[in-house]
């Protein structure tokens, strides 16, 4: 009897010293439990296919993509006097015709350097790593569309307005990429469900960086 008494007694003093540990992660999720919360549990409840983050975040990015290359020829179109060979010979429909059917193109160029997959593959990915990619992304594009219309014959582009065309794609993707990050992480579908199995040391610690890094 002495023993199973000491038994209990070890096994309570066990219970209470691992409700303890447990409490400042147990305070910490109950906070969480907010407006935000409830928003996303509704809506799990009402969306029949709950995609990873990775869906939202491509279709955001490939929109400010395609908006920041628009943007860039539209203004390089404005900022520039010389039209160039194609256009005196087109006109500007035409050179617009000829820019939006290249975007396909540009897509294929941007998701061959992977910027499309890395949000997907690390949590801590941010604008700032895809700069090097925006820029050969850009790059690799005017450099293929020179060379198009090189072979083809059928246009000789006016140099400065390739070249300001070149920058500006640069500084609008990139600004586009990020804003489009923003706006995809304030989004209820941006969040993603977490189980940690076990509630020892390393599951405590891993619900405690979890807590500390929202991403």
């Amino acid at each position: 009897r002495a023993q199973a008494q000491a038994g209990a007694r070890l096994v309570n003093a066990t219970e209470r010293r691992a409700l303890l540990q447990g409490a400042d992660i147990y305070d910490e999720m109950t906070a969480l439990v907010d407006n935000r919360t409830l928003e996303i549990v509704e809506r799990r409840r009402r969306t029949a296919t709950v995609h990873r983050r990775g869906w939202l975040v491509r279709r955001m990015l490939l929109m400010a993509d395609l908006v920041g290359l628009a943007a860039a020829f539209g203004l390089a179109e404005l900022l520039t006097k010389e039209t160039g060979d194609f256009a005196d010979r087109f006109g500007l429909s035409a050179e617009i015709a000829l820019f939006l059917a290249t975007l396909p193109g540009w897509i294929v160029v941007t998701k061959l350097h992977g910027l499309y997959d890395h949000d997907e593959e690390r949590t801590d990915h941010s604008t700032a790593d895809d700069l090097t990619g925006v820029f050969h992304m850009v790059t690799v594009g005017v450099f293929l569309f020179l060379a198009g219309a090189w072979l083809t014959g059928l246009a000789d582009p006016s140099m400065p307005k390739l070249l300001i065309f070149w920058a500006l794609a640069i500084g609008l993707v990139t600004t586009g990429r990020a804003t489009a990050r923003a706006l995809a992480r304030r989004s209820v579908a941006y969040v993603q469900n977490t189980i940690i199995v076990g509630a020892g040391d390393v599951g405590q610690l891993i619900a405690k960086k979890l807590l500390q890094h929202p991403e």
